[in-house]
């Protein structure tokens, strides 16, 4: 069993003052049910009363200030003493931030040893160690129990979604029950730092482990609800999210995915709100002509295809940058081709 705790809307504390965004990217987080849902106390306050969900955590600055929050069942919190009441353990796990060299944290990671849960943050730079190993001293340290971690690693290398993954498929990860499952921290977009969300998720759901049929035609959406809310742009090419992650305009990668796209798509545009767009640019071949003219619903005889192709070009040469679809569509009128590209229709008998 395996758990996302999305921290999205813990880490988007000091630009929460568009509500009916937040309400918004709340409502998404929710049809995407990670698992759980983490929130700062300024958020659970302006959201507040919160739509009915299995699992909130709450940040907290101190381990006496879950008292002011009697229906929430889980809190986070940095500065949690090791010596902390029993009870306490039960319901706040300890944040321990690790660097990059688990020898060096052992006794950090000692101290909070006796608590039911705990978040270990940090520890980036595992993907250029032996990982493996550092996975089991983990496991062991808690009393070989990996459901009482929540891997937390950071993105400083762009390794979080990779260390996250390894954590889950190398078995570390697996948690000892149904009451114990295992645990991954993430953030849409990786803000803060974090393994992407919704990377994660669709990673999961390809290696079957998790909403295997679900799909996120929300994706868009939710994606514009972040840039409104963090003011942070997001690559056309972010994976997952990027809005031109299925713009394709290689010859030999268009004919390929016409004919077999899970040759080289690990999952259909659909699933998570997008389609397909075939670009014709400098790179192009003979199969993205056809491709684009049975887009556009545009006749062209077989033979001048060649010297479409080569116009395309050019003129992708000339622009710098990609053939507009319109562009395209008025090359094929142009009065300098010798011969009409369009097909006539053939005269009427007698005419």
């Amino acid at each position: 069993m395996i758990r996302v705790t999305d921290r999205t809307l813990s880490c988007v504390d000091d630009r929460s003052g568009d509500k009916s965004a937040l309400v918004r990217f709340l409502h998404f987080l929710l049809k995407l049910d990670p698992g759980a849902i983490e929130l700062s106390e300024k958020i659970y306050r302006l959201l507040s009363p919160l739509p009915e969900y299995p699992s909130y955590i709450l940040r907290i600055d101190n381990p006496a200030d879950a008292k002011k929050y009697p229906h929430i069942a889980e809190f986070i919190c940095r500065n949690v003493p090791a010596s902390a009441p029993f009870d306490a353990r039960e319901k706040i796990r300890a944040e321990i931030p690790l660097n990059n060299t688990l020898k060096a944290s052992s006794e950090t990671i000692a101290r909070y040893a006796g608590y039911t849960k705990a978040r270990v943050q940090g520890l980036d730079s595992l993907m250029c160690d032996d990982y493996t190993r550092a996975f089991e001293y983990l496991k062991k340290s808690f009393g070989g129990d990996p459901g009482r971690i929540e891997f937390c690693p950071r993105n400083h290398f762009n390794c979080a979604t990779a260390l996250a993954v390894e954590w889950i498929t190398s078995g570390a990860g697996a948690g000892s029950g149904s009451d114990s499952p295992s645990c991954i921290v993430t953030s849409f977009g990786g803000i803060g730092g974090f393994a992407p969300t919704e990377e994660l998720i669709m990673i999961l759901r390809e290696y079957r482990l998790r909403g295997n049929d679900k799909v996120y035609k929300f994706f868009p959406e939710m994606t514009r609800l972040f840039h409104r809310l963090t003011k942070k742009n997001i690559s056309p090419n972010k994976p997952i999210i990027g809005s031109q992650i299925f713009y394709v305009e290689s010859g030999v990668h268009v004919d390929g995915i016409l004919k077999q796209p899970k040759c080289y798509e690990p999952f259909a545009p659909e699933v998570v709100g997008q389609k397909r767009k075939i670009v014709l640019g400098k790179h192009s071949g003979t199969a993205s002509i056809i491709a684009k003219l049975s887009e556009l619903d545009i006749k062209c005889s077989q033979e001048r295809i060649p010297f479409v192709l080569e116009q395309i070009k050019n003129k992708a040469v000339e622009e710098n940058g990609e053939v507009s679809d319109w562009d395209f569509a008025k090359l094929l009128r142009e009065p300098l081709l010798k011969e009409p590209l369009l097909k006539e229709p053939p005269p009427k008998e007698g005419s």
